[in-house]
């Protein structure tokens, strides 16, 4: 079976409800879908920053025992673990501010792994632009595409990070030049690209990367996939949310999911996937981020 390695921040999330904190959890984007495939039991290794606080290590053991293995790729002592507070309207979805420890400085030699041939790499979110750890990353993508691994790349752009877009472009270029599967929201895409639907996001990624297989996510109105010119749809049944957070962050563990779980690897990613595995794909993620839409939790249930 294909290894699954992962790359992301760590935060912790605390949930606010009419200016009233509600609940916490562990989280960031690729933190919580690594939780998830790991209570899938695919086992992924989890390549992020941990603090020797408190709350460094409480997030540390709740990886470990949920199938998870965290990797340190920075040493930096000075650091805090950071915390997202996540403030939900009345539609359930989230606004975010940020409290983040930033490192000093990059040990490059610390961001690696174990690659081989059709394993598979997701990352994302800021943690995949940040300037302070650019070279390592791009050290975990160069050797991830000299290795044949599948990598998987959401950008997950939220708009706090606009005043940066400019400067962290160019590295959202590079991801989706490399990936080859990407996966975005229909947000994402309008605040990167300034692409409002479907059509011109597509259009704006093709001009980067001709063949990645491109899931393009829109909430309740479901999702499409494109490719090798074709469109697969996948409506999404209606539900009653009680938080969005991680729903976009479980659909990329179901894609992951899928996968591994119809053995496509990155030969059978370029030479065409038929459409009703692609379905299935969708339907199955959809369904994960669904299910965490019904709770308060980051990740599917046990």
């Amino acid at each position: 079976m294909a290894k699954i390695h992962t790359a992301g921040e760590t935060v912790f999330d605390i949930i606010f409800e009419n200016g009233v904190p509600t609940g916490g959890n562990p989280g960031g984007s690729v933190l919580n879908s690594s939780v998830t495939l790991g209570r899938l039991g695919l086992n992924p290794y989890f390549l992020t920053d941990f603090c020797s606080d408190m709350l460094g290590e409480n997030i540390k053991h709740f990886l470990i025992e949920n199938g998870v293995t965290p990797i340190c790729v920075i040493d930096d002592a000075g650091m805090k673990t950071s915390v997202a507070l996540a403030f939900l309207d009345e539609h359930k979805n989230a606004r975010y501010q940020f409290y983040k420890s930033r490192p000093g400085k990059c040990h490059e030699e610390l961001f690696k792994a174990d690659f081989e041939h059709d394993d598979i790499f997701l990352f994302g979110s800021f943690y995949g632009i940040m300037p302070e750890i650019r070279n390592g990353m791009r050290r975990l993508i160069n050797d991830a595409n000299n290795k044949g691994v599948v990598i998987v790349y959401d950008p997950n752009f939220r708009k706090p990070h606009l005043p940066d877009l400019p400067k962290v472009m160019p590295f959202i270029k590079e991801n989706i030049e490399a990936a080859s599967v990407i996966k975005g929201s229909d947000e994402d895409f309008e605040l990167i690209f300034n692409a409002p639907d479907f059509e011109s996001a597509l259009k704006a990624l093709r001009n980067i990367n001709t063949t990645a297989t491109i899931f393009y996510t829109m909430g309740a109105k479901g999702c499409l996939c494109e490719h090798h010119g074709t469109v697969v749809e996948c409506a999404a049944p209606k539900i009653t949310p009680v938080s969005t957070i991680g729903a976009g962050d479980n659909f990329n563990a179901g894609i992951v999911y899928g996968l591994v779980r119809h053995n496509i690897g990155l030969h059978q990613l370029q030479s065409g996937v038929s459409t009703n595995i692609l379905k299935d794909i969708m339907q199955s993620a959809t369904k994960y981020a669904q299910q965490v839409c019904m709770s308060t939790s980051n990740y599917i249930s046990v």
